[in-house]
């Protein structure tokens, strides 16, 4: 077993972010995505260079998806609840609208 070395405030909200998803599933998310980007990187062979594309293809799915979600809160109308001066705690996170 390994310590992760962030913050206990950025291993919070990390754990808070996955729900009901077991840190184990998503921490091991976390290591295939690595090593399909070390993969990507390093592919020389064909069959190697078809993989990564394969995956590259993907992560492009995935991080559309990501885009067309954060365009679509940016464009949201803004309610003055939004402007009002809160304090650092109480100020409501940009990822909180992504659901």
């Amino acid at each position: 077993m390994a310590r992760v070395q962030v913050s206990d405030e950025v291993w919070a909200a990390y754990r808070a972010g996955l729900g009901a998803t077991p840190v184990s599933v998503a921490l091991g998310e976390l290591v295939r995505r690595e090593v399909g980007r070390s993969a990507r990187r390093s592919a020389s062979d064909l069959q190697g260079v078809r993989i990564a594309l394969e995956d590259a293809r993907q992560l492009s799915g995935e991080l559309a998806s990501l885009i067309v979600q954060l365009e679509r809160v940016a464009s949201a109308p803004v309610c003055s609840a939004d402007l009002d001066p809160l304090s650092q705690d109480k100020r409501p996170h940009w990822a909180d609208r992504l659901h």
